[in-house]
């Protein structure tokens, strides 16, 4: 025991309030990596079918933008990660009940550390370096 009181009725809906933001963000990465993947994919097929490097070109950079958007939603969530912490915490000073302000109460999370992440990078790295293998292929 850590001699610290449960947590009430209040601070446990702020708990569930936070942790439904986090899975919906962990959800939306999801589905950019899923549509990255699916739509770097149909334009490297239609470009090596043609074969056209300015379609691949798109490919690239259309890869680097669902990068850029993912990294957005995963920086946004270790944000409301750092903010449950804090709540679950009881550090000090107290956050606000029901404050969803993760720019303020959560912790510092810097965009590039995240968009150039272990994950990002063999997730959205690898994809880019492909297609630009393949623009340079067709060029």
């Amino acid at each position: 025991m850590t001699g610290q009181p449960a947590f009430g009725p209040e601070e446990v809906k702020h708990l569930e309030f936070l942790q439904a933001v986090i899975a919906r963000h962990a959800n939306t990465s999801f589905l950019v990596k899923s549509w990255a993947m699916t739509v770097s994919g149909a334009f490297i097929a239609v470009a090596t079918r043609g074969p056209s490097w300015k379609t691949a070109a798109v490919a690239v950079g259309l890869a680097t933008g669902f990068w850029l958007l993912d990294s957005y939603y995963l920086r946004q969530e270790r944000r409301f990660r750092s903010l449950y912490e804090k709540v679950a915490g009881r550090v000090s000073p107290a956050v606000p009940p029901f404050s969803m302000d993760a720019e303020q109460h959560g912790g510092p999370v810097p965009w590039r550390a995240v968009a150039l992440s272990r994950t990002m990078l063999l997730s959205y790295g690898v994809l880019v370096a492909l297609d630009t293998m393949t623009v340079l292929f067709l060029a």
